[in-house]
Formats: structure tokens, sequence, C-alpha cells
């Protein structure tokens, strides 16, 4: 009998927008390598902000924050 993983990954969709974001990815000198990479490569989304909106508006429709 062996044993199966747990239900161990559970997704944030604001710690992943903190950790892989543009602004994460440029402040620091490996985050712009890779940023460039994707460039070269010709990515269509350089990071994970993409898919979230590009506006704090939309952000915050998407995070469901109400003001």
């Amino acid at each position: 009998m062996s044993k199966t993983q747990g239900p161990s990954y559970n997704p944030s969709k604001i710690k992943r927008i903190r950790k892989f974001s543009f602004l994460a990815r440029n402040s620091s000198k490996g985050g712009r390598k890779v940023l460039k990479r994707r460039i070269l490569k010709g990515r269509k989304n350089l990071t994970v902000s993409y898919e979230f909106g590009s506006t704090k508006v939309e952000k915050n429709k998407r995070f469901g924050r109400r003001r």
C-alpha cells in the first residue's frame, strides 16, 4: 500500500502576483534577465501580472476587493 500526496497545494492569486509580477521580476538582476529572455523569445505575456489586468481597478475586480 502506498501513501498518496495530500492537499498541499493551495493556490493564492495574491501570493502569485506578488512573487512573479513584472515589478518583482524587474527588482532583481536575475529577474531582469528572465524578462529579457522572454522578450527575445517573443512571449505574448512576460509575467503573470498580465493575466490579472493592468490597472488597479481591474485587479481589485479580479481579487474581489471592495472599497
